[in-house]
């Protein structure tokens, strides 16, 4: 308690309050921004005076949010529209407006003629108050807006026009995408003929500080030439102490350029970055403006290269989910490269062949070799779900719908002229004894094998709730053989094998390993008296390896009872005119 009594004066006060009576914006308090398009009238308000069409802002510092109150009294002298309205921006982390901000404001007019308020994250604007169509639509507007904010991140919203003796409430919303705040702003957007038709005047802002106990975090890394990274954190940055190790070594900073709203950086290192190497930077010495040290300080980078075919796979796909689950796909680099997602669009593609418009990858995604991405609309319900690892990359993009029973899913490059991969799936490729699809995925077997092979694809597994959505699929296995077993024209990769779908030799793997091409052979599957279960391949033209699967099923569709079964193998040479026959004893067992 004595803590917050020392330092509540320091947290808690007027953060602005500015009526223009001094007939001066430059002091008392400081406005920054285009200031040759502001000028305070005889009236003693703050009036616009726009030479041409444009957006003219103005900012002074302000750190109010908790328990905050933002009121500004407006006049517009022209009726609102799409290219004649006013904002108040109540929380802003940057004085500028040109390349985004993180923040909230009230937009006063638009198409709609109303008070509405909006969160911006960067260049995007979202509206969270919707207010009342046709408000603003009198000539001239004048009009006084308050929002609050609690202590539990509810805005509330309110007008009142000149005719009107109290407050209009126009709606509340909670939200708490932004917690900290540097500036109040205003700007006005004024067509040819309005350049000196906005007014602002009775400015009161108020309220706390949220005291900052997060650290920040390393958020992205980027290398955007040989030299040069490009560093984002999760908020602003003191970089007094700033230094930073790549591979372990200490490097030295030619040059720093730092972002206007501290967030994030540009810097000039003194080594050459390798096309085809990994680095692992680690940002020594930062902490936040409150003094909190930065967490999650390394990160894996690599000069980019762009997506070729077969480079990057599809790997799983959710397209029938639980109620509380969400569609994803999943993809996995299988080359050495660092990978630039951007724009790389996943689609699924229609009857004539030709594709629908598909989701695109959000700007800034990376795929190191080996790295696996899933892409879902939900990444919430998917890590919930799925019990997914804190690390894993799951990321939201836009979304349309998968069909329940059967598409063909395509990744392309952002021009849509190169197909990456692609993957017909059939809800009849899950396992039998899934008898209700709904919530399983499908996963690769391996992402070196073909996509088209339905023998590479199977159910995924109970572990994770039948997803493995950005890690390691359930039923994932390697290719790598033992040097006895490249010996063997036939083997199995386990002599005993359980089709229950629990992950743990779910599927009968069959290797073969030739010393030269172009084999052909048949294989029966027989009970050990002889009758036939399955005729798994025939007329089968084989390369010098592959791999085989049997995943349980009989001719006919259904499960095979448990015991023991023979693998009977005929094999002809065209070339050599040989023939040979093999048997192999396998066990279907139950867990």
């Amino acid at each position: 308690m004595l803590f917050f009594l020392l330092f509540a004066p320091f947290f808690c006060f007027t953060q602005v309050s500015e009526s223009f009576s001094d007939g001066d914006f430059t002091q008392n308090p400081t406005w920054t921004g285009m200031v040759s398009r502001f000028w305070v009238n005889h009236a003693f308000q703050l009036q616009s005076i726009a030479q041409e069409a444009s957006t003219s802002y103005l900012f002074t510092p302000s750190t109010a949010i908790e328990n905050g109150v933002w009121e500004c009294r407006l006049k517009i002298d022209y009726p609102t529209s799409s290219s004649n309205y006013a904002c108040i921006y109540i929380i802003s982390d940057v004085s500028v407006l040109e390349n985004g901000l993180k923040g909230y404001f009230v937009q006063v007019g638009g198409t709609n003629d109303e008070v509405s308020l909006y969160l911006q994250e960067g260049m995007q604007k979202v509206k969270i108050i919707d207010g009342v169509d046709r408000r603003t639509d009198v000539k001239p507007l004048e009009i006084s807006v308050k929002v609050t904010r609690d202590s539990l991140s509810v805005f509330r919203l309110y007008s009142k026009l000149s005719s009107e003796t109290d407050y209009f409430f126009e709606g509340e919303v909670q939200n708490n995408k932004v917690m900290r705040s540097r500036y109040f702003g205003l700007s006005y957007t004024n067509s040819v003929k309005t350049g000196n038709c906005y007014f602002f005047d009775d400015i009161e802002v108020s309220g706390s500080i949220i005291p900052d106990l997060t650290p920040p975090e390393l958020m992205k890394v980027k290398i955007i030439s040989q030299n040069k990274l490009c560093l984002n954190f999760s908020e602003p940055i003191d970089f007094s102490d700033f230094q930073i190790n790549l591979n372990g070594d200490l490097r030295e900073v030619l040059f720093l350029e730092i972002a206007d709203n501290h967030e994030s950086a540009e810097i000039v290192v003194d080594i050459e970055f390798e096309t085809g190497r990994l680095y692992e930077i680690e940002v020594i010495g930062l902490k936040d403006e409150a003094g909190n040290l930065l967490l999650n300080d390394i990160k894996k980078i690599g000069v980019t290269e762009p997506v070729s075919v077969g480079d990057i796979v599809l790997n799983e796909v959710m397209f029938h989910p639980a109620d509380s689950g969400a569609e994803y796909v999943e993809f996995y680099n299988r080359s050495e490269k660092v990978i630039d997602m951007s724009g790389v669009i996943f689609a699924t593609q229609k009857s004539d062949g030709s594709l629908n418009p598909g989701s695109k990858i959000p700007d800034g995604v990376l795929m190191f070799p080996g790295d696996y991405l899933a892409v879902t609309s939900d990444t919430g319900a998917v890590r919930k779900y799925h019990s997914c690892p804190s690390d894993v990359k799951i990321i939201q993009s836009g979304w349309s719908s998968l069909n329940n029973e059967s598409s063909t899913l395509v990744l392309t490059n952002s021009a849509k002229d190169t197909i990456v991969d692609s993957f017909r799936y059939d809800v009849s490729m899950h396992h039998v004894l899934v008898k209700n699809p709904k919530g399983v995925a499908l996963e690769r077997i391996n992402p070196g094998w073909p996509a088209q092979d339905v023998n590479n694809w199977h159910s995924a597994a109970s572990s994770h709730n039948y997803g493995t959505p950005g890690f390691i699929n359930s039923q994932y296995r390697s290719m790598d053989e033992s040097p006895e077993e490249r010996e063997q024209l036939f083997y199995f990769e386990s002599p005993v094998f359980s089709p229950d779908n629990d992950g743990n030799n779910d599927v009968c793997f069959l290797h073969y390993n030739f010393p030269e091409t172009g084999n052909v052979f048949n294989i029966c599957i027989l009970t050990p008296v002889g009758e036939k279960v399955l005729s798994l391949v025939e007329q089968f033209v084989s390369g010098r390896q592959g791999v085989l699967t049997w995943d349980g099923r009989t001719g006919n569709g259904q499960l095979a009872n448990i015991g023991v079964y023979v693998f009977y193998i005929e094999i002809f040479n065209p070339n050599t005119g040989k023939r040979k026959c093999r048997r192999l004893p396998v066990v279907l067992s139950s867990r």
